[in-house]
């Protein structure tokens, strides 16, 4: 069961992208976020209000990993994940995602004390060698398409530190908390700081627009808050607490693969022989490092 909650997270998670390139081609990038934040945010109250006892539990240090989950891990890394759509074909932003775990594990080593195996390093370095083909190609780096792919690459690599660092933020913070009581902070307070950067980058929340009686985005984006947003979170942690994390970075190819399906099939956008063959090789390459972080514990 655990296995298939996994798949089901990635393939969820895919379907994004059936709504967030048409969305953002209609209001800013952090419109819609917030938009999603929002919607989610409304949701998790409930659950806040419930555990509202563990807020006397917080101290300095916690509050500062809440901001950094809140604010870095929610807003930043969807921010910076959609803002890389705009620049590079979405299959190529969702594979370069796999160096999550890369960094997820360095931020454990320097936070939690945890060691690193000697083989981390060789598979590391395999890792972002391959993540540069799958980005450039053999295409030259410096031509025309260089500014696109670069910004497309460096946001797609932000989402992925964001990602990656909330994992072991979100660590330490469930040595203290409820994993519901985490969830739902990070999700409220990345609603809170979108808002904040709305008002202070004074974008419009296109209200009329989002309810319009037309083709209303409402709809829209309550699916991309709930669908790749809350329930495939949601799905991800339950199928992890029963599947072996060696395994379950197996089963997270499920999300990139899923990802190309779509994005070939629906958007006429593939990758050359060059990118796919790169990718197969980044996704090796960080099972092996998930198995050398395994081999160390």
């Amino acid at each position: 069961m655990g296995e298939f909650l996994l798949v089901l997270c990635g393939v969820l998670r895919s379907t994004d992208l059936f709504f967030r390139l048409s969305v953002m081609k209609i209001v800013p990038v952090l419109t819609m976020i917030t938009w999603e934040h929002f919607i989610n945010a409304c949701i998790v109250i409930p659950i806040l209000w419930k555990l509202r006892d563990d807020f006397k539990k917080i101290s300095l240090r916690d509050g500062v990993f809440f901001l950094l989950v809140g604010c870095g891990s929610s807003v930043g890394g969807l921010l910076c994940f959609s803002k890389a759509y705009s620049f590079m074909n979405p299959a190529l932003v969702v594979l370069l995602q796999k160096l999550q775990p890369l960094i997820t594990i360095l931020f454990s080593a320097l936070l939690l004390g945890e060691t690193l195996n000697w083989s981390f390093y060789p598979w590391a370095a395999i890792a972002v060698a391959s993540s540069y083909f799958v980005s450039f190609s053999f295409t030259n780096p410096f031509s025309g398409e260089w500014h696109q792919i670069a910004w497309g690459t460096l946001f797609s690599l932000l989402a992925a530190f964001f990602w990656g660092g909330g994992t072991a933020w979100g660590k330490i913070l469930l040595k203290s908390f409820n994993p519901l009581f985490v969830f739902a902070n990070r999700l409220v307070i990345g609603a809170i700081f979108a808002g904040a950067l709305m008002v202070l980058t004074k974008e419009n929340i296109m209200f009329e627009r989002v309810f319009a009686s037309e083709d209303p985005l409402f709809l829209k984006l309550f699916y991309m808050a709930l669908v790749p947003g809350l329930f495939a979170t949601t799905f991800f942690y339950q199928g992890l607490q029963k599947v072996r994390a060696s395994i379950s970075a197996i089963l997270e190819l499920s999300f990139p693969l899923s990802s190309i399906i779509i994005m070939w099939a629906f958007f006429n956008k593939s990758l050359d022989s060059i990118q796919i063959c790169s990718g197969i090789i980044l996704c090796i390459s960080m099972f092996m490092v998930v198995q050398s972080k395994k081999s160390s514990s």
